[in-house]
């Protein structure tokens, strides 16, 4: 039987071909830490931000590198926090090392919307048009680490919970996301379900991890997050 890994190679193979060299590898940043956790956490974002990139940019192992992994430090910071909150609990973590990032990393999937990296500042239209192409590859990503929880992150207009809606996930496998939102928490994140190999999966409306503020902001989603694992009742 296939590793996830290898899956993966395969299906990165076949996006290249449509889309070209420039490439963001994303994914399972660990695929045997993956699969032992308790609740399978998957995360997505737009776009990478390595606009210079013009060939496969290898951007799961770099999470994995200590001593070069401070690139983006707010995104992945939060992002380690976040899953902190839901596979852990506990205290908000004030700092957040390199090393880890290294270990928490490793218990997370993450892809890219688009997988061909942009600028600073990603323009919505641009990645609405990247999914609507990419759909079936999105999808057929996605369903390849069977998470237990989707978070998109970056809410407001174009938000990520939308495009999966919109385009990756067919009527099929989804629950109603129009109208008033459904809503969770006392924040009102909003959310619809999809259900991967016969289990209910919630995909959440998120912030984005490169939010702005400081430590009071950051708890303030930490525990919001937990608040998110404490409603769906995963928190380890």
């Amino acid at each position: 039987m296939k590793t996830i890994s290898q899956k993966e190679e395969e299906l990165f193979d076949r996006w290249i071909v449509r889309n070209g060299p420039a490439f963001t590898i994303d994914g399972v940043v660990d695929e045997k830490e993956y699969i032992n956790q308790k609740t399978k956490i998957l995360y997505v974002l737009k776009e990478g931000n390595w606009e210079e990139c013009d060939d496969r940019w290898e951007l799961k192992a770099s999470l994995q590198d200590v001593e070069t992994n401070g690139r983006h430090w707010r995104t992945w910071n939060n992002i380690v926090r976040w899953t902190k909150a839901l596979l852990e609990n506990g205290a908000y973590p004030c700092h957040v090392s390199n090393e880890d990032k290294a270990i928490w990393t490793k218990k997370i999937a993450f892809i890219e919307l688009k997988k061909k990296p942009g600028g600073r500042q990603s323009v919505d239209e641009k990645i609405r048009e990247y999914v609507e192409r990419d759909k079936d590859l999105l999808k057929e990503q996605i369903l390849l680490y069977s998470p237990d929880i989707i978070i998109c992150c970056g809410r407001g207009e174009g938000k990520n919970a939308d495009l999966l809606y919109d385009y990756v996930f067919d009527n099929s496998i989804k629950s109603k996301w129009s109208g008033p939102l459904e809503q969770l928490t006392e924040n009102k994140y909003n959310y619809f379900t999809v259900v991967i190999e016969g289990k209910t999966v919630p995909v959440i409306s998120f912030v984005h991890p490169q939010m702005r503020g400081g430590h009071e902001a950051f708890k303030k989603k930490y525990d919001d997050m937990k608040e998110i694992g404490q409603f769906f009742g995963i928190c380890n």
